[in-house]
């Protein structure tokens, strides 16, 4: 990957081949990060952002942390340590008032435009009601939680700087270079029934996996707000991971699902990243992914 880095200014310099490159991916962590070592004739300007390009495509833009100089017996070096863009929604709190009818054209003239994001990509159309702004609430948890109510999507910014919350439907990437792979099923992790409590307050509504191994019962209450099949369809994907590393760049992962050839194996289709670790150094690069089983039949 190629490394850039954004100066205050808007100045852009080539930050040369480096040392140590690490990508993380979390799928609970709204940003990803990104550590990189790079050797230097001596103090770079400080920077606030760092892009990575593969094959010409931005994979990755970034705020820059922290940016470490070491002078050691090997030579000199920058570390640098950074989180994607929407580090800089987390990272803000957004103005205390409620956004009456609100809307993704409202929430970035309000909230989002100061901070460098003009547009969010998704409907534009207004929803009927009150959006909520409490006191010390980030600009990330106001935009997320719009999304995932009125919306049913998770936004993110992609390596181009572009703040995308129109939920599009998942890509699709083909690995077969497998260096190594480990199947894990954790039983443990299932759940055989869930009880739902009715309206006349007994839990007299019983879901189930028919596919569980292990027998794990869970009662949801009528006030949790849970979903039964939501709990039951979390705990089977929980219950299966698919560990693969492949000797390339498989980034970026956020929006992505993965169909693995592995030999002996078989092929498994369309799984879902949990987390994922790209790493560049010397001796070649190399992504690690820990990918999801499917969500499995509920019967109730």
């Amino acid at each position: 990957m190629t490394c850039w880095g954004i100066l205050p200014g808007g100045g852009q310099m080539l930050l040369g081949e480096p040392k140590e490159l690490v990508l993380t991916y979390d799928r609970d962590a709204p940003a990803d990060l990104l550590k990189g070592v790079f050797p230097v004739e001596g103090l770079w300007e400080p920077l606030s952002q760092v892009t990575l390009y593969d094959k010409g495509r931005a994979v990755f833009r970034g705020v820059v942390d922290e940016q470490n100089t070491r002078l050691g017996p090997e030579g000199l070096w920058t570390e640098l340590v950074c989180r994607s863009m929407e580090a800089v929604l987390l990272d803000n709190e957004a103005y205390p008032r409620p956004i009456r009818d609100p809307s993704l054209p409202k929430i970035c003239q309000r909230l989002l435009a100061p901070l460098g994001f003009e547009r969010a990509l998704g409907s534009q159309e207004p929803v009927r009601g009150e959006l909520e702004v409490k006191k010390g609430t980030s600009c990330w948890a106001v935009l997320a939680g719009f999304c995932e109510e009125y919306l049913g999507t998770v936004p993110y910014v992609d390596g181009e700087g572009a703040l995308h919350c129109e939920g599009a439907q998942a890509r699709e990437e083909r690995i077969s270079q497998v260096l190594w792979a480990e199947v894990s099923r954790m039983p443990c992790k299932e759940l055989s029934q869930v009880w739902q409590q009715s309206f006349r307050g007994g839990y007299d509504t019983v879901y189930r996996d028919p596919e569980a191994v292990s027998q794990r019962r869970r009662y949801c209450s009528s006030q949790s707000g849970k979903s039964p099949k939501r709990m039951i369809a979390d705990a089977r994907r929980e219950s299966f991971s698919l560990t693969v590393a492949c000797g390339e760049a498989v980034w970026p992962v956020r929006g992505k699902v993965f169909t693995v050839e592995a030999p002996r194996l078989g092929v498994m289709e369309r799984r879902p990243a949990r987390r994922a670790v790209y790493c560049q150094d010397g001796g070649g690069c190399q992504t690690r992914l820990v990918l999801e089983g499917g969500e499995g039949h509920v019967a109730g």
